[in-house]
């Protein structure tokens, strides 16, 4: 990994949420990860049993991860070996969004959402 200066004048983010990652510098692994399970009903409802994510394939299948066969040589050549930044506005993050000013070596984002809509039937 490359080690390199960052250097910011001014960064405005409004909101970082559900594991979500704002990062100035450098890092050797960044791994945020969401599980959203949102169940919508057209009248308000909670039952106890709700909210375990283990019910639902969704959440427990793997991810699948590329493999690589063969082995990558890389040469950089940094004539300014900093990062300048003058200025940054974010709205906002969320879901295991990543905003990196920097080096890193691995980035592994996941964010996995079941929605569920349940709608009355004809008789109420």
């Amino acid at each position: 990994m490359i080690n390199r200066q960052s250097n910011v004048s001014s960064a405005y983010v409004n909101s970082v949420g559900l594991s979500s990652v704002f990062q100035i510098g450098d890092s050797f692994q960044i791994k945020p990860t969401t599980n959203v399970l949102a169940v919508q009903r057209e009248e308000e409802r909670f039952f106890d049993y709700e909210g375990d994510t283990s019910m639902f394939q969704a959440f427990q299948e793997e991810i699948p991860q590329p493999i690589i066969y063969e082995e990558i040589t890389t040469n950089f050549f940094h004539e300014k070996p900093t990062i300048n930044v003058s200025f940054v506005n974010i709205a906002a993050l969320s879901s295991s969004a990543v905003f990196h000013i920097g080096s890193t070596k691995d980035i592994i984002a996941e964010a996995r959402v079941k929605h569920i809509r349940q709608l009355k039937g004809e008789n109420g």
